[in-house]
């Protein structure tokens, strides 16, 4: 399981390899058995589920703008604080 990390390239390295881990499970798709396709489509669940972590990630990296156009949160423009 893919755990939120402190740094976003962290996050993201973990999500490309279990994408990674999922296109290699979909090669020989016209032979898969519904049990193998039953197992790609829970994989392809959790690369979503994976995803959404990578975009809170993001989120919760880049500063915060307020109605003016002005930085909220002090930003190292390290890709974390």
């Amino acid at each position: 399981m893919i755990t939120p990390k402190p740094l976003l390239s962290e996050n993201v390295k973990d999500f490309m390899d279990y994408a990674l881990d999922v296109i290699k499970s979909m090669d020989g798709a016209p032979e898969h058995s519904i049990e193998d396709q039953s197992i790609v489509n829970e994989k392809l669940a959790k690369l979503k589920e994976y995803l959404e972590l990578v975009s809170i990630s993001y989120h919760e990296t880049v500063p915060k703008i307020n109605a003016a156009n002005e930085l909220t949160d002090n930003f190292s423009g390290t890709g974390h604080s």
